[in-house]
């Protein structure tokens, strides 16, 4: 395993290829930070460097050399990647049916309060950055989520809003050109373009109707909102990704609490008649999903680089729509066929360049 350490003193040290604090102590908390400090696009993840502060930097190395540098995944490892994935689709058919019993906004509040009391113990205030932290769930929690799991509600073909969801890559790199002033070339100018003409062909002629182009457009904006809090994630400093993912439960707990009374205004007399099977999606969501999908993605992030999990990102779509079409009787069209062959390799090829490149809006994975 590579070793990466959060230095606790003023300088870093590095020494051969191994980096190490003035004592040369490296936890298993330590190589958490490092490694899940990927800014954390993850919730969510990217595989570039923090710059770090002067009294605390997480060190992540973006290109690992001669015998640190795995020469390829491993089996076990690949099957774990693709697990993760799988993990990640299934939640698609999880909101899904758990939005049915309970209504999109009162079932985003129950997932995050599993999640809160799950990382509670992980939650620490983040000094000088609280406002951003709390920013940052405000947008994922109202912006992101409320969006997205309400798509899925009304959504008369999952596996449309599955593929549209993958614009979050495209549109982090808009944003990151917009506001962090990085570069493309052609090849990744190409990819956008392909990406959004593939959702457009799904939209023009929707299983659904108007619905379903309603939901599309949901879905958008949901991308959208976890492209601006991506960006909004670059701008922390020295934050464990479990504490992030604390204060984002907790932001969204409340958040949406507050939008769940207001608009569907669920009685208590609603939850405790609800049969046991139905909370089975609650808690995958935020278990299987959130707890479980993303430790053993940080697992793999500390032992590849990210240029090499970028090209499995878009496998959690085609996971969504497997099992949307197994579980669901999802209907499959040549259109969504066409359109989604075109979003997932617009999207694979984005964020392969913006890995190897390390650029700003490097990779992004779905929560």
């Amino acid at each position: 395993m590579i070793d990466i350490t959060v230095a606790s003193t003023a300088a870093v040290r590095t020494s051969g290829k191994r980096h190490v604090d003035r004592s040369g102590r490296r936890t298993r908390i330590d190589r958490y930070q490092a490694a899940l400090h990927v800014n954390p696009g993850n919730c969510e993840a990217h595989g570039t460097t923090s710059r770090g502060t002067r009294r605390h930097r997480s060190i992540l190395p973006a290109r690992y050399s001669g015998r640190d540098r795995p020469s390829s995944v491993t089996r076990l490892h690949l099957s774990q990647l693709i697990l993760v994935q799988a993990l990640w689709g299934l939640n698609m058919v999880a909101g899904k049916a758990g939005t049915a019993s309970f209504g999109p906004f009162l079932f985003i509040t129950l997932r995050f309060a599993i999640v809160f009391v799950l990382l509670a113990p992980f939650l620490r205030p983040v000094a000088g950055q609280m406002r951003m932290v709390i920013c940052i769930g405000l947008v994922l929690g109202i912006g992101h989520y409320a969006f997205m799991f309400y798509a899925i509600h009304v959504a008369g073909s999952l596996s449309s809003v599955a593929i549209a969801s993958q614009l979050t890559v495209p549109l982090s790199t808009i944003l990151a050109i917009v506001f962090l002033g990085e570069r493309i070339g052609l090849p990744r100018a190409l990819a956008i373009t392909v990406s959004f003409l593939g959702v457009a062909i799904i939209a023009a002629a929707p299983i659904g109707g108007p619905t379903q182009v309603f939901a599309l457009g949901l879905t958008a904006v949901a991308s959208l909102a976890m492209a601006v809090a991506a960006i909004l994630m670059r701008r922390l400093h020295g934050v464990g990704t479990f504490n992030l993912q604390a204060w984002i439960a907790l932001s969204a707990m409340i958040s949406m609490g507050i939008v769940t009374y207001l608009v569907e205004q669920p009685g208590m007399t609603d939850l405790l008649r609800s049969d046991y099977v139905d909370y089975v999606p609650v808690l995958y969501s935020a278990v299987g999903a959130t707890i479980i999908g993303h430790g053993l993605l940080y697992q793999l992030l500390q032992r590849y680089p990210v240029n090499d999990i970028a090209p499995f990102i878009t496998l959690s779509t085609v996971f969504a729509v497997g099992f949307g079409v197994w579980l669901l009787g999802d209907p499959m069209t040549l259109r969504i066929i066409a359109g989604g062959l075109l979003v997932l390799g617009g999207v694979t090829v984005i964020a392969m360049r913006n890995a190897g490149r390390e650029a700003p809006s490097g990779l992004r994975v779905p929560r």
